[in-house]
């Protein structure tokens, strides 16, 4: 409906737009450090227009700080139970994936404690989700909820002297990694669009979707895809791989007042998951944000 975007932001559905034309205006918080976040006038760089902003985390800084993010982060003016992100991309390089990534974050109005690992949230308060790049360049979700499965014993519980048991109980993002996905091509531009929905109270309907370039990529829901639960991974394809059931979807929430409030650029580094062979400099850049209640589709010419 709006090619080039133009007028986009007028949508009555459209929570967000930037195209950091005016710099990182309306974005909540972001990183000052010039050093690691810049937003750059390079039309023959930018996706559109003439800016875009620029994440960098280098081996340097890394081995002064363990822990670095390049974070651009919005909080939506009204939370919403459904919500569709799509912004465009462009992995300089060889620069290596960041530990974690993009993030989407639900809850209250006073729930603040998305990104906290090793955490199993409660279904009152809030949950949040990461898509991560592969090792293959290729996207994961990594998601946190309340009814989320452990890493400790094969089935997901925590229950010691379980099959598989770790020794220990603990409570990492459960990863979801679609099937037959085509990888990112370096150096190039490429549009992601991220929908997240809300359960329904008592039900497990919630669900994750993501298109890359306008293509469905990856759609867990009630029912779909096929596969098996193994520890806190489902698999649907790969070595692991069997076709026990149908995903169940998502319980994100036991309360109607846990809903979609935060949208973060969060390229996150650490130093001890840093590749040997990761350059001196690690960079993402963005351009042409958007968020919205209703499908957005990628940028039209």
């Amino acid at each position: 409906m709006y090619p080039q975007d133009n007028g986009i932001a007028g949508d009555p559905r459209v929570l967000f737009h930037s195209d950091f034309e005016n710099g990182m205006a309306g974005w909540t918080r972001y990183t000052t450090d010039p050093e690691r976040l810049t937003v750059e006038d390079n039309p023959a760089i930018a996706h559109a227009g003439s800016r875009f902003m620029r994440s960098r985390i280098t081996r340097s800084q890394l081995a002064v700080d363990q822990y670095l993010a390049s974070m651009a982060q919005l909080e939506l003016s009204t939370r919403v139970p459904e919500l569709y992100w799509r912004f465009y991309a462009r992995v300089v390089g060889t620069s290596a994936r960041p530990h974690h990534w993009v993030r989407v974050a639900a809850g209250t109005p006073g729930f603040q404690s998305d990104g906290l690992a090793n955490t199993r949230p409660m279904g009152n308060a809030g949950f949040w989700f990461d898509v991560d790049l592969t090792a293959g360049d290729q996207f994961n979700f990594y998601v946190y909820w309340h009814a989320m499965r452990s890493g400790r014993c094969n089935d997901g519980s925590a229950t010691p002297g379980c099959p598989g048991d770790q020794g220990t109980t603990y409570y990492y993002g459960n990863n979801f990694t679609a099937a037959n996905q085509q990888p990112i091509t370096r150096d190039q531009w490429f549009c992601l669009e991220i929908r997240a929905k809300a359960n329904t109270v008592g039900s497990s309907d919630g669900e994750l979707t993501l298109w890359k370039d306008d293509v469905l990529t990856a759609d867990y829901r009630p029912g779909a895809p096929r596969g098996r639960w193994l520890r806190d991974n489902f698999f649907s394809w790969g070595q692991y791989y069997q076709d026990v059931q149908a995903f169940e979807g998502f319980d994100f929430r036991t309360d109607a007042d846990v809903l979609l409030k935060r949208v973060t650029l969060d390229a996150y580094y650490e130093r001890g998951t840093l590749p040997a062979s990761a350059p001196e400099e690690q960079q993402i850049l963005y351009d042409d944000v958007v968020v919205a209640t209703a499908r957005v589709g990628c940028r039209r010419p």
